[in-house]
């Protein structure tokens, strides 16, 4: 009977954490300025790492994330949201082609992960940002080439 228990207790022990790690919340957005010097490899693993984490992460958890990336963005300067484009072009333009189609591939996986309502909410945040931001709007819209 006594071992029963403990058995019990213990299935509920393990239960319990194996529920919070897969609920765990999505980790606090990095700051811009960091991942703009991160090397490739170190961005590449981040979102491979922060693509599995979207897999666990709910709908909400995932919206929190965004605004909380947006809220970030929106706290630089005019002038060092500028820098930080720049600088990210040229590092985007250092890279290979392979290098590029494994980003790409990356963020696209990320998307299609997504629920079409998501996707959809991403579409109308960016459409919204782009109202507030209408002389980076033709800037965004060009293709990031070699």
């Amino acid at each position: 009977m006594k071992r029963t228990m403990q058995g019990l207790i213990m299935s509920s022990i393990l239960m319990v954490s194996a529920i919070n790690i897969a609920s765990a919340a999505l980790p606090e957005p990095q700051d811009p300025q960091i991942v703009a010097n991160m090397s490739f490899e170190q961005r590449l693993q981040m979102s491979k790492d922060l693509r599995e984490q979207f897999k666990q992460a709910t709908p909400e958890e995932r919206r929190d994330y965004r605004q909380k990336l947006h809220a970030k963005f929106k706290a630089l300067s005019p002038e060092e949201r500028k820098a930080l484009r720049e600088k990210m072009h040229v590092q985007w333009k250092a890279l290979s082609p392979e290098q590029k189609k494994e980003l790409r591939d990356s963020r696209k996986a990320m998307i299609a992960a997504m629920t079409p309502e998501e996707r959809a909410e991403m579409k109308k945040e960016r459409e919204e940002w782009m109202k507030e931001h209408p002389h980076e709007k033709e800037h965004w819209n060009k293709p990031m080439t070699n």
